[in-house]
């Protein structure tokens, strides 16, 4: 789980990084980026209920996106609201493939320190 300071919770936070955020999107995952006034980042995840009728299942999907993204936390440049969009084909994945797929979506973007 992140940190408290580490998650974007509130709806306003949410609309400035999908209306002014920089975005590329994968073959089963999206990322907007926005930078935020912090010294510290902060992530949100929107996994519909198109990709699972299931809360269960997307909160599985939640939690493993979650531990991937505390994995390659500390590699990130300081300062950033990402918001990740789970996409039809992220139900199918596994752990590695997540985690791949992030390290790709996040080196394009150039957010790498």
């Amino acid at each position: 789980m992140l940190a408290k300071q580490g998650r974007l919770v509130k709806q306003k936070d949410f609309e400035k990084v999908f209306k002014r955020g920089r975005s590329f999107y994968s073959k089963f995952m999206g990322v907007r980026v926005f930078a935020n006034q912090l010294e510290f980042n902060r992530f949100g995840i929107v996994i519909s209920s198109k990709i699972s009728k299931k809360a269960t299942l997307r909160n599985k999907l939640k939690r493993r996106l979650t531990e991937a993204l505390r994995e390659v936390d500390h590699k990130l440049k300081p300062g950033l609201d990402v918001v990740l969009i789970a996409l039809p084909g992220f139900l199918c994945q596994d752990y590695g493939e997540i985690g791949r797929e992030l390290a790709k979506v996040f080196s394009r973007l150039k957010l790498y320190k």
